[in-house]
């Protein structure tokens, strides 16, 4: 078993590790994902000397005992908030949007003038469904960063464009940096335009119960419409995503946006 926990903590590595040496992608995902994965490792190469210490320590009245304590404590909550918010994200994706909404596409990464792949993955999905639903209007969402060319926006309704949805369904709102601000922002141009107040929300399906959380706080009815993540992504953004769940729950540091 303590074999096969080893080998297990290997493949994690590596998958964890994918996005930095194709992308140099590094966040608190993955940085949680390999400690997570090392943690496994070393079990699995010293399981019984572990044993032997946790058991040794708890046996020991006063300091040793009490920190062995807190840190068995630790890992079951770490796990039970794991499950716990993996179940939240995973109900928000099998949620499944009404005919006709408004979409509001939320931004991502544009390496210069060009989408990254998880823009690309939303903006799929988006066409799959204004295809679907040709009386929708969408509204692409997405300022335009430091290191970016155009804004995310712009990327956006190119793509639409070159993929074939008319350039009159779509609205661009090209000055919000976090999701509140895609929501807040968009909402303006909603009321504006005089767009059909029902929302369906567009972004990875792991960001899709945050975005949905923060469309309640603000007061919008909103569906989710999940685009698919690239396998090689996920387990950093899944792990990444949780960690900003708990963070906000706790009402800690300010998550950004994917």
């Amino acid at each position: 078993m303590h074999v096969l926990l080893f080998f297990i903590g290997i493949l994690f590595c590596i998958w964890f590790l994918m996005p930095f040496f194709t992308k140099r992608i590094l966040n608190p995902g993955n940085v949680t994902g390999l400690i997570f994965s090392v943690l496994l490792m070393i079990y699995g190469i010293f399981p019984r000397q572990i044993r032997q210490g946790m058991t040794a320590a708890l046996a020991q009245p006063g300091f040793s005992r009490l920190l062995c304590a807190l840190f068995l404590a630790l890992l079951a909550l770490t796990c039970l908030l794991f499950l716990i918010n993996a179940c939240r994200i995973l109900s928000a994706i099998k949620a499944h949007p009404r005919q006709a909404c408004t979409l509001i596409v939320l931004g991502c990464k544009v390496y210069g003038t060009k989408a990254s792949l998880m823009l690309e993955e939303r903006m799929d999905a988006a066409i799959a469904y204004l295809r679907a639903n040709p009386d929708s209007k969408c509204i692409v969402s997405g300022g335009k960063g430091e290191d970016e060319g155009i804004s995310e926006a712009a990327c956006m309704q190119q793509y639409l464009i070159c993929h074939g949805i008319p350039k009159s369904r779509i609205f661009m709102e090209d000055r919000s940096r976090t999701t509140q601000e895609n929501l807040l922002f968009s909402s303006a141009i909603i009321k504006k335009q005089g767009l059909d107040p029902h929302l369906a929300l567009v972004s990875n399906e792991f960001h899709l119960y945050r975005s949905l959380c923060i469309a309640k706080k603000l007061g919008f009815s909103a569906y989710g419409i999940p685009a698919k993540t690239a396998w090689w992504l996920f387990p950093t953004y899944f792990t990444r995503e949780i960690l900003a769940i708990v963070n906000e729950d706790l009402g800690l540091l300010r998550p950004k946006s994917p």
